[in-house]
């Protein structure tokens, strides 16, 4: 019998096909779990953009009646009583800008908003921030 009639896989040939497979579901698994990880972050920022609209929309049905109504609420209180802090250690700042430099935000026309969500997006502290104009109509 003459061994090299016979038609097989030499252990050489095994082992570099072995190794090629490997790096290639590396490669895979790599590219998914980064997939993952953007699909979480991007979760989390439709979150945090839509409790910002939230607070918007609930100021706009204040401002229907007069500017101090929004500026005498706490909306850090109003949003975690409304179910707006579900992001990990989400927290909502609102910030009137005086755009006239006079200290005193009420006395512009319209009232120029900005609101601030921070969260931790697994280790890593992101925040994202909407600003609006509002006017009583």
């Amino acid at each position: 019998m003459n061994i090299k009639n016979k038609k097989a896989f030499s252990l050489i040939e095994i082992l570099i096909s072995v190794t090629v497979l490997t790096v290639v579901l590396l490669g895979i698994i790599s590219g998914y779990i980064g997939c993952l990880k953007i699909n979480e972050m991007s979760k989390s920022t439709t979150i945090a953009t839509e409790d910002a609209r939230r607070i918007i929309e609930q100021m706009n049905s204040y401002a229907v009646t007069s500017i101090n109504d929004i500026l005498n609420e706490n909306w850090t209180t109003w949003a975690a009583n409304n179910g707006l802090n579900t992001l990990d250690s989400e927290v909502i700042t609102v910030t009137y800008i005086d755009k006239d430099g006079t200290g005193d935000p009420l006395d512009d026309d319209p009232l120029e908003i900005q609101i601030t969500v921070s969260w931790i997006d697994g280790q890593r502290a992101r925040s994202l921030i909407v600003g609006t104009l509002i006017t009583v109509r």
